[in-house]
């Protein structure tokens, strides 16, 4: 009897122990598959949501040829339809939003160096005015210049090439090329992440020789023309130009400017930024892409990035 008691107790305890992995099996195919629609799902969203961007790309090239059209090759300003914000659109499963900026009424880090991949004097000593408006140093310049020059020499007072960034961990080398992102200024000797913040807003990174639309410019950077301009100056100007362009560009600036500067301040524009965001379900996508338009009026993506710019 002892022993048919015994047996009938491990019989007891294999079937509580059959019942426990075959509820532990259950419970781990029960998440797998449910782990498996959630993944199915937000490549689903993922990839309806990348569409709705290109749409949204698609329509701002549209937007940019009517602005053409309608308001001709002249001027670009801030009353033009390319620049209002348009509200979130209601799309299945989500919204849809996005804005275009501009880029032309940034520097352009690019124009620090000439054709010949050296430093350009007028260029430099504007960048130095904008860093000092922006209350940042203004020698940060040489890193920048030593970042896309074609030479592998530190520029003088501040510079930094090869020495300098392969002694960091991981060691690399500056590319000695112009610049196709803004964020690269993250990688140069003397740019931290505060330093960045604050510069991000009014730089660009566009070909070489680019001017700048004083139509769309900032306060700061228009104040960064000249020493005899600042911020109070600036304000005054933008104040007169409100949201329409200068009723005659050259003759306001020609007395405010040195006449280096003069040819490089333009009232049109051909690159402009579209930040695109695209909701569905729990998938949010945000697509940064640079667009140039051309003279008859044909748009095209230059760059594209996502979560970055």
């Amino acid at each position: 009897m002892i022993a048919a008691r015994r047996q009938r107790g491990v019989a007891v305890i294999t079937a509580i122990l059959l019942v426990a992995i075959a509820t532990m099996i259950a419970v781990e195919m029960l998440w797998r598959s449910q782990l498996d629609q959630r993944r199915t799902a937000a490549l689903i969203q993922s990839e309806q949501a990348w569409l709705y961007l290109r749409g949204a790309e698609a329509l701002a090239g549209d937007i940019l040829r009517q602005d053409l059209l309608e308001f001709g090759p002249d001027s670009d300003h801030l009353g033009e339809i390319w620049a209002q914000r348009l509200d979130p659109l209601p799309v299945e499963g989500g919204y849809v939003a996005g804005a275009l900026e501009d880029l032309q009424g940034r520097f352009n880090l690019n124009n620090l160096i000439n054709m010949s991949g050296q430093a350009d004097p007028v260029a430099v000593e504007w960048f130095q005015r904008l860093l000092r408006v922006l209350e940042l140093d203004p020698e940060l310049v040489g890193y920048i210049v030593d970042w896309i020059d074609i030479d592998t020499q530190p520029s003088f007072p501040t510079g930094a090439e090869d020495g300098v960034y392969m002694s960091r961990e991981p060691p690399y080398r500056p590319p000695n090329l112009p610049i196709t992102s803004v964020s690269e200024l993250l990688a140069i000797e003397g740019i931290d992440a505060d330093t960045y913040a604050v510069l991000r807003p009014f730089v660009a990174a566009l070909p070489q020789g680019t001017a700048v639309n004083v139509n769309t410019a900032s306060a700061e950077l228009l104040g960064s023309l000249d020493d005899a301009l600042g911020i109070s100056s600036a304000l005054q100007l933008i104040e007169q130009r409100g949201d329409q362009d200068f009723p005659d560009f050259t003759g306001t600036f020609s007395t405010l400017v040195d006449e280096n500067i003069l040819p490089r301040l333009d009232e049109r524009s051909s690159y402009f930024r579209l930040t695109a965001r695209a909701a569905i379900g729990s998938t949010q996508l945000t697509m940064y892409s640079v667009l140039y338009r051309e003279p008859n009026g044909v748009v095209r993506p230059l760059l594209r990035s996502l979560g970055t710019e």
